[in-house]
Parts: structure tokens; sequence; C-alpha cells
């Protein structure tokens, strides 16, 4: 559609409540604000005249973005307000960025040492270069902490701190721990969190003619069974709505956010004018991750060609993600040993973290038992965490204001450490390094995801070790990410862990109406691969999952049984020891170079690749068993994609 005129549809979501727009021969007649507003079409473009003033604008977006509309100059300068404390301070870890597909023309991408300056200019050319009538789409995928986030919201600040009018502003909307409604629950929030008075309603007219970019972060997070077509659905109705000169970015992994992906469940996507870009990000070069380094405090080549850091430059290590590169850029002197950690990376950081903050409570309250008090206060820091984490997972946020965050302060207090401490310690609580400010004034987070992960699990481990079925294993969802964090906590915790499984295999021999089982099950199997060596002992049937992951090679004794699986991460691990008997249903089933199949084993609905993605079932029977040893599936059932899908809702 042409959006270079105004119709009575663009003009209606900004009519008062109980009036409609007038058309009237000149142009329109409408009440907003409680104004009388009057719009008259002009040679060189729109008058609008209200309250006794006349104000002259060249088109169509001109009125929608002036102050007796959307007032977008306003909503600049709160969105930058809101985003500024977030702001990114020296130079970024330096991440690869790559264009890697295409559909119909669009700009290459021109680097820059500040990502989101590239994805700012990026937008500004395709914007220029657009089709007519046409959506533009971006994907941005890449691993847990590699900067998705990070980019969007330092595009989005840019935008609004030089904001004239001449680029669209860029409306983050992320989950942010919520249960997914509908997407424009999503946007109401967003346009909540800036201050801004626009509807979501609004915010379409403002999309469809080119005025606000909408980035949704985190998209894959939304594909929750429960979510996962409400979230597809959503997104078609939007884009039918916004169709002019709208732009979408979706961010999240590779694996659910796709062209692939897109070009399957985007029935509204237009392959005549309609473009699809996706920007691929992935963990910096080694040597640059090396150079980034020497230029934080501390570092030196010295400390670099250390026999505990030179694991870290592995192409493909986590700690080369600029979160991990981040915290290990404030720790060379913990980075110094020669000794490798028996924990994994993330554990070892948080423990020498934990250690720091326990000593400042000492040092601050001066506790009588002085110096010995350490190891007390040790132990305090990191059962604070654990609760604020098991806070946060139970009411699905993100975010903690002062009053919870005092009281889980004197909760982790009791019992551990004497009364008249308690105060002082719940004062102090909030300062601990692992904790953040939140973007909502007063409340805070947790510095990074993969920290609430990481304390989230040791949370599980110790609460259903101890019998307790707390109610985020009862009702979330655990996702590849937090699955694989369980199991380098459960790694470093072995006593913990078996504890933990021994529950496990006694919950699974019965049956439950909630996620109970489905929860239990994966991080189960994650436990077994971190802890045991022999005979694991698990066996799990009559459940369907949603993401499974096995963080290390999996030990002898998982077995399955009547299980459907939506997703089967095999990526670089090792699966020969997993026993798939009758009645498995995998839907998807990604792997690489490295992965280790069982000789017998079903045949997923999808297969992921690096390379492409495929349903085409001869196709993936030569990929994954090029001899031809493959279970029989002559004599059983074989479920389409869509009925395995929704079999494995019924079960949930």
């Amino acid at each position: 559609m042409e959006t270079d005129e105004l119709t009575a549809k663009d003009l209606s979501p900004f009519a008062d409540l109980g009036t409609a727009v007038e058309v009237v021969e000149a142009g329109f007649k409408l009440r907003c604000n409680e104004w009388p507003v009057t719009v008259v079409r002009e040679d060189a473009g729109y008058a609008v005249s209200t309250n006794g003033k006349t104000r002259h604008h060249p088109d169509a977006g001109a009125v929608l973005a002036s102050p007796e509309f959307a007032d977008l100059v306003k909503v600049a300068k709160n969105q930058a307000a809101f985003l500024a404390p977030e702001r990114m301070i020296g130079r970024p870890v330096p991440i690869a960025c790559a264009m890697k597909e295409f559909e119909a023309p669009l700009p290459s991408w021109n680097g820059s040492e500040k990502p989101w300056e590239g994805l700012d200019g990026w937008l500004r050319t395709a914007q220029s270069s657009r089709l007519p009538g046409g959506t533009d789409f971006l994907l941005i995928d890449g691993p847990a902490g590699v900067g998705k986030t990070t980019i969007v919201r330092e595009a989005a600040l840019a935008r609004a701190e030089s904001y004239d009018g001449s680029a669209p502003l860029i409306l983050q909307v992320v989950s942010r721990g919520r249960v997914l409604q509908n997407i424009p629950d999503l946007i109401a929030y967003a346009l909540q969190d800036v201050r801004s008075n626009l509807t979501v309603n609004q915010l379409i007219v403002l999309m469809r003619h080119g005025l606000v970019t909408l980035a949704i972060d985190g998209f894959d997070e939304l594909s929750d069974p429960n979510g996962f077509e409400t979230a597809w659905s959503g997104l078609n109705g939007l884009i039918g709505e916004a169709r002019g000169l709208a732009t979408f970015v979706l961010a999240g992994r590779e694996t659910f956010v796709s062209t692939d992906t897109i070009r399957k469940q985007l029935t509204s996507f237009n392959p005549i004018r309609d473009r699809l870009a996706a920007l691929s990000l992935a963990d910096p070069d080694p040597g640059a991750a090396r150079e980034w380094l020497l230029e934080q405090n501390g570092w030196s080549h010295e400390l670099l060609q250390k026999e505990f850091v030179e694991p870290i430059f592995v192409r493909g290590s986590y700690a080369l993600r600029p979160f991990f590169l981040h915290l290990i850029s404030l720790e060379p002197e913990a980075m110094a040993s020669n000794e490798p950690p028996a924990s994994d990376l993330l554990t070892y950081l948080v423990d020498v973290m934990t250690r720091r903050e326990a000593t400042k409570f000492v040092e601050a309250l001066d506790p009588p038992n002085g110096n010995s008090a350490v190891a007390t206060y040790e132990r305090y820091v990191g059962r604070f965490l654990e609760e604020v984490a098991r806070d946060l997972a139970e009411s699905q946020s993100e975010a903690l204001g002062d009053d919870a965050l005092d009281l889980l302060a004197r909760v982790a207090a009791d019992g551990l450490l004497p009364d008249d401490q308690i105060g002082a310690v719940a004062q102090r609580a909030r300062t601990v390094v692992f904790l953040a400010n939140d973007l909502k004034a007063g409340d805070v987070r947790f510095a990074h995801e993969q920290l609430l992960q990481h304390f989230l699990s040791r949370e599980a481990l110790r609460s259903v070790g101890e019998g307790e079925i707390p109610r985020y294993i009862r009702r979330n969802l655990f996702g590849r990410e937090a699955i694989d964090v369980f199991g380098h906590v459960a790694r470093g915790r072995e006593e913990e862990a078996n504890r933990f499984l021994k529950t496990v295999r006694k919950r699974l021999s019965a049956p439950s109406r909630d996620r109970t089982n489905i929860n239990l099950a994966v991080l189960g199997v994650a436990a077994a691969c971190a802890v045991v060596f022999e005979d694991a002992d698990l066996e799990i049937g009559d459940v369907g999952l949603g993401e499974l992951y096995f963080p290390f090679a999996a030990p002898k004794g998982i077995t399955f049984r009547g299980t459907t699986i939506s997703i089967l991460h095999a990526a670089s691990t090792d699966l020969r020891n997993v026993d798939f008997g009758g009645g498995v249903v995998i839907v998807t089933l990604d792997i690489d170079d490295r992965t280790c199949l069982p000789s017998h084993m079903p045949l997923p609905q999808i297969l992921v690749r690096a390379e492409v993605t495929t349903a085409d079932q001869d196709t993936i029977r030569a990929a994954l068993f090029p001899t031809g040893v493959v279970n029989n599936t002559s004599a059983r059932l074989v479920w389409s994609e869509s009925l395995a899908e929704l079999l494995g809702r019924i079960d949930r």
C-alpha cells in the first residue's frame, strides 16, 4: 500500500475514545487529546490546525510524528533517558558479524568496530532502497552471550539520541521473563518502559509509515510449545496490519530464528516485494580476543601465555563470548594460576567473585570472629543469590524491587548469621557485584542471564536433592542454555548432583500433571552426563520434552521410551550410549560435524545443520546413517511433524 497519503485508518487510533474520524472534502476532522483537530491536504503536504494554531508538514509521516499525534521527539527523548544508563563504555569485544543469506536485493554489511553502528548504517541504507509496498526483515542470530541484545539496544539508543525524523526510532521488545500471551502485550510493555502514551494500534500506524522499526529481541525464547504458534501467528497478523514501510528485526539463536524458519512460519511473507536478510554474530577470533584483553587493566603477554589462560582461546570455546571475556578481563589475578580449575570457567569466576564479596562484607561489618567469618559470608552470598534466582524464576520476571530484595536478603541470613548482623547485611546485599540496577528505577537484576542461570542451577540442585519440587520446576521450561549451565554446575557439585538424580529417578516413576517430569527429565539427563561414569539408571518415558541437550558425553543407562522430543540439540555431543526405545519421536535434530549418534535411533522429522535445514526424509536418512543402519520404522506409526508437535503439547 502507499504510505505517502494519510487515511482515516491512520488517524483513527489517535482519535479520542468514543469519537470517530470525519472524512471531509479536503482532509479529516477528529478530536485528539480533547482538542478538535483538522488535517487538510495541501499541494506541499498537510496543514494541521488545533487550538487556534496551524502547522504545515511536508508529508504524512511528518503529520503522524508531530506533537499533535505521536510526538516522536518526546518519545525519543524518553527512550534515550531510559537506555542511556546501559550504554556500552569503551571498545567492545570484537565479535564477528556477517550477512549470510538474502532474499531480494539488499545492501551488504559494512563492518564497524562497534557493530551497533554497522546495524544503524545498514538499516538506513536498506530503508532508502525499499521496494514499493514491501516489508523488510532482518534476522540477527548467534549463540547466547554473543551480544545480540546489546547491539539492538545500542542501535536504539543511538537513534533516540540523534533523532531528527530522518530515520525511524527502534523500539526494542523483550520478553523480560514474562509468560508470552501475544506480541501486542510485549509491545505494550516496551512502550510503557519508555513512558510513552502510544498504544499498540498507534504504533502499528507509525510502523506502516516507516517511523518506527520494531525489534523483537529473544524471539527464540518464544519457542515454548505454549507460545510458539502464538508468537508466529501474532507476528503474521502484525505484519499484515503494518504492511507499507515497516521493518522488523528478529533476534535469537540461529536454530530457531533462521531464514528457513521464516519462510516456513511467516505466511504473510511476500517473496516478490518483501526482503529478508540474516546477520550472523559469532564469537571473536582468538587473536582479536587476545588483543582486546591486552587493552584491559592488569593484562600482559606473560599472563596470556599462562597454562590456565591458553585454553580460553581455543576456537569454539564459550569463554570467547563477550560476556565471559568481560568477566575474565575483570579477574587478571585469578587467571594467573598455572593450575586449571576443578570446575568450569564460569563457576570458577563466580567462586572468585563470591569470595571477594564475602571479604567486603567482613571488612564493612567487622564481625566478632574476624577473618574466620569469610567462609560464612561466602555461603551467605551464594545462598542469597540462589534465593534471588529462585524468586525471579518463580515470578517469571527479570528484576526485583527493593522490598522483595530486602526480604530475600533476610531469609538467606536466617540460621546462618547472628541476628544482630542481619539488618546490616540486608542493607548491603543489593551492592554485590552479581547484581545490577535494572532499567526500571529501584529494581535490580542479575548482571547477565548466565549468572541468573548459574545460581538457579545451584538452587535447583539443592532444593530438588532435598526432596522439594519448586514452583519453577513445576511451571517453567528449561531451554538449551539453561540446561548447559545446569550441567556445568552439577559437574562441580557431585554430591548434590547425585542426590538430585536420586530424587529425579523417584519422581519420574510416577506421572505428573504439570511440567515437573518434563523438567526433571532434561535436568536429570544433564546431571547424569556431568557426574555419572558407569550406569545412569535413568529411564524417561511417556512424556513430551521441549528441548533436550547433553552437555557432556552421555553415560550408559539413559533410556527413552514413548517420548516426543521437540528439539534434540546434538551439535558437538556424544550420544552413542543413549537408548532410544520404542515410541520415541524426534521432531527436530540439531547436529554438526562432531556429533556422535547411536547406531539405532528414530529419524527426526527435521534435520538442522549449519549449512542447511531439511525435512526430506531420504536426505535425513542419508546424512545420519550413510550405511543404512537405522531403526526399522515400517513396523511402527510414523507421525507427521504437526501431529508430533500436537501430541507433545497435549502431554504438556
